[in-house]
C-alpha cells in the first residue's frame, strides 16, 4: 500500500485543514459544545465539500473513496479538536450500514451524505470492555414479523443528536456469541426509548440509551436475522483506524505546540527549550508520534488481509497507539507545567481527548491482553 500521498490526496488534506481551522477550532468550539457539539450548518458544509460521504460507495451517493482517505479526515480532525460528530456517524454508522448490503440502505446513505439525516450505531454495553460481540440486548420475536427490543447501550456516542438509531440486539444465543446477533433501525422517539444525555470529559456529548419493550418489525431489520455482526465487525474495524488516524493528528498538535512553549517560556533566566533534559523528553516525544504513524499505516495495510490477521493488527496499533498517545499527550502537560491542567488553556484538551480515543472500541490494556492470550493460544498448539 503507498503511503506517498498522492495530489488528490493531498488536495483533499488541505481542505479538510482550512475547514477544520476556520470552522472547527478549539477557540470556537464553546457554542457549539453547548449546543450538543453539534452545529447544523458546520455539518452542511461537510455534506457540501463531500466528506460525509467520503468512503460510502457511488450508489448511496457517496465518494466511494478508501480508508487512507477516511483517516486524512480523521488526522485533521484529531488536530482541531472537532467536536462534531464525524466519525461515530460519518465513519462508524455508514461503514456498518453499508456492510448490511440491505437494499433498506440506500435510502438511509443518500440521506447520510447529503447531511440531512444522523443515524448513530448504539452497539457498545456496559459489561462489553472492548469485546466487540457482547451484546445482552435482547429482541424477542412476537410472531415471524415482530420483534420487542429490550436492554440498555451505553455511552453511545452522538446519541444526543441522532436521527436513526442503529440497535444490535440478540435475538439468538449468549451474551458473547458472534452467531444470533441482528440490526435494526430504531426511530429514537418511538415508544419504549429513552435517552439519557451526558457530556463527556473531551467536551464531545454521548447517550446512554435504554430500550424497554420497543417494538420493531420486518421493515426495521437490517440483513438477515443473527447474521447482523459481520456488519457491525466491519464498522468496529473501519472506526478503530479512523481513531487511531485521530490519534496521531492529537499527538502531532499536542506536540508542536508544546514545543512552541518552550521556545518562548523561561526559568532561571533561561529559555526551557535550552534544557537539555527538556530536549530529550521532546526528542522521545517525536520518536512515540513517528512510531504511531507507523503503525496507523500497518493498519490501513491490514484493511484488505484475512478477518484474523486485520484483527491481530488491529489490536496492535490500537494498543500501541493508545499507549504512546497517553504519553506524549501527558508529557504536553508536564512540559506546560500548571498551566497545562486549566481549562482555558489547549494542551490539557488534547490530553483528555487522547484519554477517550484510548478507552474506545477496547483500551491499550484490553488489546495488550488480547494479544497475549493470541500469543499463548499460538503457543499451546
Amino acid at each position: 500500500m503507498d503511503f506517498q500521498l498522492n495530489e488528490e490526496q493531498s488536495m483533499l488534506r488541505d481542505s479538510v485543514r482550512r475547514f477544520m481551522e476556520d470552522n472547527c477550532s478549539f477557540e470556537k468550539r464553546g457554542p457549539v459544545v453547548d449546543k450538543g457539539s453539534f452545529d447544523s450548518s458546520h455539518w452542511q458544509q461537510l455534506a457540501e465539500l463531500g466528506l460525509l460521504g467520503l468512503a460510502v460507495p457511488e450508489e448511496f451517493g457517496g465518494m466511494n473513496c478508501s480508508a487512507l482517505e477516511s483517516a486524512l479526515v480523521m488526522e485533521e480532525n484529531g488536530r482541531t479538536l472537532c467536536v462534531e460528530p464525524y466519525w461515530a456517524v460519518a465513519v462508524l454508522a455508514a461503514q456498518t450500514l453499508a456492510a448490511t448490503r440491505d437494499p433498506k440502505v440506500a435510502t438511509i446513505l443518500q440521506t447520510l451524505c447529503t447531511g440531512e439525516l444522523l443515524p448513530v450505531l448504539a452497539h457498545e454495553e456496559a459489561g462489553a470492555h472492548g469485546r466487540p460481540a457482547y451484546v445482552q440486548t435482547r429482541a424477542v420475536a412476537i410472531d415471524d414479523e415482530r420483534w420487542r427490543i429490550s436492554g440498555e447501550k451505553a455511552v453511545v456516542v452522538a446519541g444526543n443528536v441522532a436521527e436513526l438509531l442503529i440497535v444490535s440486539a440478540r435475538t439468538s444465543g449468549s451474551d458473547d456469541d458472534e452467531q444470533g446477533i441482528s440490526l435494526f433501525v430504531v426511530d429514537p422517539k418511538a415508544a419504549g426509548v429513552e435517552r439519557r444525555d451526558i457530556r463527556l470529559i473531551d467536551n464531545r456529548w454521548a447517550t446512554h440509551l435504554y430500550l424497554r419493550d420497543v417494538e420493531v418489525g420486518r421493515k426495521n431489520l437490517l440483513g438477515a436475522v443473527g447474521l447482523g455482526f459481520g456488519a457491525i465487525r466491519h464498522g468496529l474495524e473501519q472506526a478503530t483506524v479512523a481513531l487511531c488516524a485521530e490519534a496521531i493528528g492529537v499527538m502531532e498538535r499536542a506536540l508542536w505546540i508544546t514545543r512552541d512553549y518552550l521556545k518562548i517560556r523561561k526559568q532561571f533566566g533561561q529559555l526551557l527549550g535550552d534544557f537539555q533534559s527538556l530536549q530529550h523528553r521532546m526528542s522521545e516525544m517525536l520518536i512515540e508520534l513517528e512510531l504511531s504513524r507507523g503503525m496507523l499505516h500497518y493498519a490501513l495495510s491490514s484493511l484488505n488481509k484475512n478477518s484474523d490477521e486485520r484483527a491481530k493488527v488491529l489490536s496492535m496499533a490500537k494498543a500501541h497507539i493508545g499507549k504512546s498517545g497517553q504519553y506524549v499527550c501527558g508529557q504536553a502537560i508536564q512540559l506546560h507545567g500548571g498551566i497545562g491542567v486549566t481549562e482555558e488553556y489547549v494542551i490539557g484538551h488534547y490530553f483528555k481527548r487522547m484519554t477517550l480515543i484510548n478507552s474506545a472500541l477496547g483500551s491499550s490494556m484490553h488489546h495488550f491482553e488480547k494479544l497475549a492470550e493470541l500469543e499463548r493460544t499460538i503457543g499451546l498448539n
